[in-house]
């Protein structure tokens, strides 16, 4: 009973300095813990940032591949940043860099194929001599047989060219026209 009386009557406690002192370092916790949350969401953007840019750059080079591979004819070779050709349906299409979209054109109507371009660039070779020579560049529609595209795409939200989340994706094809 002695025993009990005494730890009731026990007026020890935290003092004042020791409450301060935890406070603190459960200060420093916690912004230690803020800081690596946002550590984490700014990687976490940055590669939704980088998964769209190549994503976007995947879907148009395909289709462009895959529609310039069966082309019956190329109708014009105008300025490298666009291509018409007439496909084995006799459909004709055009692709076009306007600003940052990439246009698929068929009967005079223009449909996005992906925005946050960057670089759009055909270069049309006359003839193919392997793997290691393209051949010869061309300016006539009616000499081209392999053309390479190149293209660099972003995200199609504008962010600033210093921030992370400023990603590109830069990809690159040569396609032989099996028709010509």
């Amino acid at each position: 009973m002695m025993a009990m009386r005494s730890l009731l009557l026990d007026q020890r406690g935290f003092s004042l300095a020791e409450l301060l002192m935890v406070v603190a370092i459960l200060g420093l916790m916690l912004a230690g813990l803020v800081f690596v949350q946002q550590q984490g969401q700014q990687s976490y953007l940055m590669g939704a940032h980088r998964v769209e840019a190549q994503q976007n750059a995947r879907v148009a080079l395909d289709l462009m591949v895959r529609e310039l591979r069966s082309a019956q004819t190329i109708t014009a070779v105008p300025s490298g940043t666009d291509i018409t050709f007439v496909d084995e349906n006799g459909v004709t299409i055009q692709y076009q860099l306007s600003g940052a979209t990439i246009n698929r054109i068929t009967g005079g109507v223009a449909t996005p194929l992906i925005g946050g371009a960057q670089t759009f660039l055909m270069t049309y070779f006359s003839a193919f001599d392997g793997p290691t020579n393209t051949g010869t560049v061309t300016a006539t529609a009616a000499g081209v047989r392999l053309v390479r595209i190149q293209l660099v795409t972003g995200t199609e939200e504008q962010v600033a060219s210093y921030s992370d989340s400023n990603q590109r994706a830069t990809i690159e094809s040569i396609v032989r026209l099996r028709n010509m």
